[in-house]
């Protein structure tokens, strides 16, 4: 119920607690689970809520305040992370010190920041708003992300205000961080070192590329195979020591229970160093549950135990119910169980087991591959002969001799150097995959497929292996996973109207044409390229990139735009204004695609670069740099100039979309892209209200998400982003 409507009101914990009493009473077992994992979700939510309201609104009172004394109005906060984004200018997470939100986090930018480190209490000036991220095609809400990590707020420190050091915490695993980062400096695989000894993944975004073309994230974050496998190791090492003539004399319970104790203590201390990650949080809960169930001697099933150990982290976080890790984690293990199930016992022959180990490895990483795809919208065509090579590389050399070398190291024993040079070594097959990977197009998106179809998939193929039925539902399954996965993207004319804030990404697709319309300040169109279009673009399946069109052109661009012409070739700039080389004026534009649908509406003086495009018989506007002196010569030049959709100029400021040039081309539907939050709401009171007088239906991105718009002769269809995966009750805290 919390998942589909607004914030449900405060009796309902009555209500639930009620109900679990009752189910208990009644020894209803499974129910009284769900009405706990009400009462739990209901009891977070709300103090998730009200602390957001209380930051907020104390944010609020402090800026009605400014003039006043500002150390009255400074927010005690300790350092939790940091990462640097500029020279000076850095996003730093922190956790509330007093009040009623108290243990909860904000996040926030520090321009020109002093030299800072985790576990530093400071008193700074904040200006504060609710959580809010772009909602695209292939992106997870920020919303959402914030809510697993408990972020009630987001914003930036004062500038120019005091921010005063109250006092310095030393936290030992930053100093334990600092020393692997010098023992790991000067070594070529450094960032792989760093992510699976503390957590700190470093990445650049070639490396975060290969991580993802190859499917060995799993291998790179630190995560139940991970704490497993210094469990594991431990266990092993403890009992040969205790199987030694100085401890043999030890009755066996006792040198069992050192022995679980020693394994257990050792993945505790690995879980820490990588700063309890949620996924080393789950790890750790499974390994007590195991633990306690062999003390308790009585040992648990392994469906038992996998459905308990859900129960238990969902009651000990319900939230999790909306991370994708957490059902990556627990599906796996899932997976595993089945498989271990089916196949039959791991043969004594050696070939035998070459080949029970292929099969395994293959069945595993299919699945795998299917339920990532619901989750991430893609699969790659690696990921099956990675694991293959890396999980046994990984598990069995690189990461053992990575922990030995640190263990070692921290003891402070002589030939470390060597050891990290050999741990280097060890890991460099792995790095030179990686690189590799980062070029090659393995990465297959299926942005059409989504999330319940390729759930479906991986759900009829768990069913086939359990009943173990004949080739012929095998065959049926793999000609749907082809079909599926193959099938080439639909061709029909598309728009996609990105949510990119203050600025204007629309990416079209007609006449088999791939183009761009970007209309972003100098300063914002790297990032915009960097991280929104790229991205989009490979998600949506996009190989040539024809043209783009930057209504705003100038000289700073052209390194931003060198990212866009390195990944596609041949691409060809159209503006107002060619200044750069590669570049061409909008009238250029149509003689070299006069047969796509494209047309100019040209001016004498102070062209604008207004276009059309002709999609199935609908027309779409584009107004470049449009102005009200422009919108009256284009009324006089072309007296019948009309559209169908028409995209608001000037982000639905005044300064254009007059009253008179919106009643000529009387759109059936209007396009903004804008920013939904801040000082200023768009479009501005003076064109909302033309656009009401008029009765034009508008299409806002800042508030709806990603727009997508698919053509057809017959009929223009339209999806939001945000209507694909909306949770009410989060809406209501920016309310």
């Amino acid at each position: 119920m919390s998942l589909f409507l607004p914030a449900l009101p405060v009796f309902f914990k009555i209500i639930f607690l009620s109900a679990l009493l009752l189910s208990l009473l009644c020894r209803q077992t499974l129910l009284a689970g769900v009405f706990a994992l009400l009462c739990c979700w209901h009891w977070q939510l709300q103090f998730y809520l009200m602390a957001q309201a209380t930051v907020l609104a104390a944010n609020q009172q402090q800026a009605l305040h400014v003039g006043q004394n500002p150390l009255q109005h400074t927010t005690l906060v300790q350092i939790k992370s940091w990462r640097e984004l500029d020279v000076g200018d850095i996003e730093v997470t922190v956790s509330i010190e007093h009040g009623a939100a108290k243990g909860y986090k904000l996040r926030l930018r520090w321009r020109h920041a002093p030299v800072i480190a985790v576990g530093q209490a400071w008193r700074l000036s904040l200006q504060l708003r609710p959580i809010r991220g772009y909602s695209n095609p292939g992106r997870r809400q920020q919303e959402i992300q914030a809510l697993l990590q408990f972020i009630v707020a987001e914003g930036y420190v004062k500038p120019q205000q005091p921010a005063i050091l109250v006092k310095t915490v030393p936290d030992r695993r930053q100093q334990l961080i600092a020393y692997v980062t010098g023992w790991t400096a000067d070594l070529q695989t450094a960032p792989l070192l760093l992510a699976l000894t503390v957590g700190e993944r470093q990445f650049s975004n070639e490396l975060w590329r290969g991580v993802q073309h190859s499917g060995l994230g799993h291998i790179l974050t630190i995560s139940g195979l991970h704490i497993g496998l210094v469990f594991a190791w431990g266990y092993l090492l403890t009992g040969l020591v205790l199987k030694s003539r100085l401890v043999n004399h030890l009755p066996s319970s006792t040198r069992s229970g050192w022995q679980w104790f020693s394994a257990l203590s050792a993945a505790l201390c690995y879980a820490w160093l990588a700063g309890f990650a949620i996924p080393t949080l789950r790890a750790a809960a499974a390994l007590l549950l195991l633990i306690g169930s062999r003390l308790l001697l009585r040992p648990l099933n392994s469906r038992y135990a996998w459905q308990l150990l859900v129960a238990l982290l969902l009651l000990l976080n319900p939230f999790w119910v909306l991370s994708y890790s957490f059902w990556l984690s627990v599906l796996a293990v899932a997976v595993i169980m089945l498989l271990h199930w089916w196949l039959p016992p791991v043969p004594s022959n050696g070939l035998a087991k070459l080949r029970y180990f292929f099969i395994f490895h293959l069945l595993l990483t299919t699945v795998m591959s299917l339920i990532g795809l619901a989750f991430f919208g893609g699969a790659s065509a690696l990921a099956i002969l990675s694991n293959l090579l890396f999980v046994s590389w990984c598990s069995l050399l690189a990461i053992p001799v990575l922990l030995f070398t640190l263990c070692w190291s921290l003891l402070q024993l002589p030939y470390s150097p060597l050891l990290w040079q050999l741990t280097d070594w060890v890991f460099q097959p792995l790095w030179r995959w990686l690189a590799w990977s980062a070029e090659q197009a393995v990465w297959w998106s299926v942005p059409t497929l989504g999330l319940t179809a390729a759930l479906l998939l991986a759900t009829a193929m768990l069913v086939v292996l359990a009943l173990r039925l004949s080739w012929l539902p095998k065959v049926s399954l793999l000609a749907t996973l082809i079909l599926a996965l193959m099938a080439p993207v639909p061709r029909l004319p598309r728009l996609i109207l990105l949510d990119s804030g203050q600025s204007t990404v629309l990416l079209g697709r007609h006449n088999q044409l791939n183009w761009l319309y970007l209309d972003a300040s100098t300063t914002q169109l790297e990032g915009i390229i960097r991280y929104q279009v790229l991205p989009q673009l490979r998600y949506q399946r996009v190989h040539k990139l024809d043209l783009v069109v930057i209504p705003r052109l100038d000289r700073e661009m052209q390194p931003a735009l060198k990212l866009l012409q390195h990944q596609h070739p041949g691409l060809r700039v159209y503006t107002t204004t060619p200044v750069i080389a590669g570049s061409y004026p909008c009238q250029q534009m149509i003689l070299d695609y006069a047969r796509a649908g494209f047309a100019h509406w040209p001016l004498a003086a102070a062209d604008p670069c207004v276009l059309s495009v002709e999609l199935a018989g609908w027309r779409l506007l584009l107004p470049g740099l449009l102005t009200h002196w422009q919108e009256q010569q284009l009324i006089q030049r072309y007296p019948n100039l009309q559209s169908d959709v028409y995209l608001l100029a000037d982000y639905g400021r005044p300064t254009a979309n007059s009253l008179a040039w919106l009643q000529q081309l009387s759109p059936g539907l209007l396009l903004l892209a804008a920013n939904d939050q801040g000082a200023y709401r768009y479009p501005l009171a003076a064109v909302q209200q033309r656009l009401t007088l008029l009765g034009l239906p508008l299409y806002h991105s800042g508030q709806e998400g990603a727009l997508t718009l698919h053509f057809t002769e017959d009929k223009l269809q339209i999806i939001a982003q945000k209507q694909q995966w909306r949770l009410r009750w989060l809406e209501k805290a920016a309310e």
